[in-house]
C-alpha cells in the first residue's frame, strides 16, 4: 500500500469554515486514486461530516484530535474521559466559571459566545442535540475558554493533552494520550511512513513523525515542516503528490 497522505481540515483545506474549495476537492479526488486518504481534524467526525464531499466522508477520519476514530467505510470508534478526569474537567468550570464546549459521542454542550467562530462550525449539518454537560454519557473532547495557566497546569498534572491555543484565547483538552498521530498508529495507517498536511498546534506531533511534511501559513510551533504554502498553493501541492 502506498504510503498515506493525512491531512488536518480547518485552515488547511477549509479556509472559510464551511466548504473546501472545488480546486482542492479536485486535487484531493486525483491523490486519492494512488495513495490512502486520511482527514484528521479537532473537529468531532459529527462536524467533519458537513464540510467533507460524501465520497471523501468514507475515507478514514481522525476527529477531536484522536478522540473520534472513523476506518475506512466502518464505524466510528470514541475514546473518553476517565471519571477522575472529568470530575477534573468539571471541577475547574465550577471554580473558574469559564465558558466551554464539552463533545460527547455525538451530543455536546456549549456555553460560549454565539458569534464565536466555534460556534459557527457547531452541528452544522443539525446531526445532533445540544445538552447539558450532566446529560452527557461521556466527556471526548473539551475546549475550555480560559487562558488560565494555573487550568493548564492542573490538566496537565492530570495527565491530560493540553493544546493552547492564545489566538483564539482556549484550551483544548483530549483524554491522556489522544493525538492524532496516536490515532494514525492505532488505525495501523503509518507503519511505512506517511505525508501530512497541517497548520497549528493541533498538528505539531502528526507532522513531526511524517515523512514529508506540509504547513500552511505560518506557525511558531511548525517551523520544522519541510514545506511551507500559502493557502493557494495547498491544492497545487496535492495534485504534485497525486502525479508522483
Amino acid at each position: 500500500m502506498n504510503e498515506p497522505a493525512v491531512f488536518d481540515v480547518d485552515g488547511t483545506l477549509c479556509f472559510d469554515g464551511r466548504t473546501v474549495s472545488t480546486d482542492i476537492l479536485e486535487a484531493l479526488r486525483a491523490l486519492r486514486s494512488v495513495r490512502p486518504l486520511v482527514f484528521a481534524s479537532a473537529r468531532p467526525i459529527r462536524d467533519l461530516y458537513p464540510v467533507l464531499p460524501e465520497d471523501l466522508r468514507k475515507e478514514a477520519l481522525i476527529g477531536g484530535n484522536g478522540a473520534f476514530l472513523q476506518r475506512r467505510g466502518g464505524g466510528i470508534d470514541v475514546v473518553g474521559f476517565a471519571p477522575s478526569e472529568r470530575d477534573l474537567v468539571d471541577a475547574l468550570i465550577e471554580a473558574t466559571g469559564c465558558a466551554y464546549l464539552i463533545d460527547g459521542e455525538w451530543n455536546y454542550s456549549y456555553t460560549g459566545e454565539a458569534d464565536h467562530r466555534i460556534y459557527r462550525q457547531l452541528d452544522a449539518g443539525a446531526l445532533a442535540s445540544t445538552v447539558s454537560r450532566a446529560e452527557l454519557g461521556t466527556y471526548s473532547k473539551v475546549v475550555l475558554f480560559t487562558e488560565d495557566e494555573a487550568v493548564r497546569e492542573r490538566l496537565r498534572s492530570a495527565g491530560l493533552t493540553v493544546t493552547h491555543h492564545p489566538a483564539e484565547g482556549l484550551i483544548d483538552i483530549a483524554p491522556s494520550g489522544i493525538s492524532k498521530h496516536a490515532a494514525l498508529v492505532k488505525l495501523q495507517l503509518c507503519g511505512d511512513g506517511y505525508t501530512a498536511f497541517g497548520n497549528d498546534a493541533n498538528d505539531v506531533e502528526l507532522l513531526r513523525h511524517a515523512d514529508a511534511s506540509f504547513c500552511v501559513g505560518q506557525h511558531e510551533l511548525l517551523s520544522f515542516a519541510d514545506h511551507h504554502l500559502e493557502p493557494d498553493d495547498v491544492a497545487p501541492a496535492i495534485l504534485g503528490l497525486a502525479r508522483g
